[in-house]
């Protein structure tokens, strides 16, 4: 049986820099498959497209929630157990723990943790990562680091800080119960970022 390959996912909040560094991992890397949550599909875009738009402001978390479960589940069945079967590294810009740092710390709803790890075991199977790098920055810096982006922002980035802070509590809490991990400081600057993000990467590769 050929080798399953190897699963690594990139978490932190906004303007922690996720972006920023695959990008330059893909020049490294160029074999790797790369894709990003929620997303990566047909489908999950168009999810993607729903979940940040600022017009759905309001959105139950339930519904919220649902919606992050659903762009998993396709993106797992049509790019990552493909991927991982053919012996292919995946680099993913956010998974599992992005939800429970966003939907369960971030919006509050500690009694939905259960059911969305439940849930999320019936969705990943046994194609979970196998390496979580979190890219840890304080909320100050991220909000302001996304502010300057080009892009638009969208309706998580424009969140109040208390809301990051929760985001930032729930990644540093959990994180340690997903194996293998690396936590970088992201308040660094960004060469400093990138070679912690370039040593994590080749030291598992």
């Amino acid at each position: 049986m050929d080798k399953r390959g190897i699963f690594i996912v990139f978490e932190g909040g906004e303007g922690s820099g996720k972006d920023t560094h695959i990008e330059r991992l893909k020049s490294l890397y160029p074999n790797v498959v790369y894709t990003r949550e929620p997303g990566g599909t047909k489908i999950g875009e168009q999810v993607r497209e729903l979940l940040l738009a600022n017009g759905s402001t309001g959105m139950d978390v339930r519904a919220e929630l649902m919606l992050f479960l659903a762009a998993r589940a396709q993106l797992v069945a049509e790019v990552v157990e493909p991927a991982l079967k053919a012996g292919k590294t995946v680099i993913s810009n956010r998974f599992g723990l992005s939800t429970i740092a966003y939907q369960i710390y971030g919006r509050e709803r500690h009694e939905c943790l259960d059911f969305l790890k439940e849930v999320s075991a019936f969705v990943v199977g046994k194609f979970t990562p196998d390496v979580y790098i979190l890219l840890d920055v304080t909320p100050q810096v991220g909000v302001e680091r996304a502010g300057r982006r080009a892009e638009a922002m969208n309706r998580f980035d424009t969140e109040h800080l208390a809301f990051h802070e929760r985001v930032r509590e729930g990644y540093k809490k959990h994180i340690g119960e997903l194996g293998q991990h690396f936590i970088i400081n992201a308040d660094q600057p960004l060469e400093a970022v990138w070679h912690d993000v370039e040593k994590a990467v080749a030291s598992v590769l």
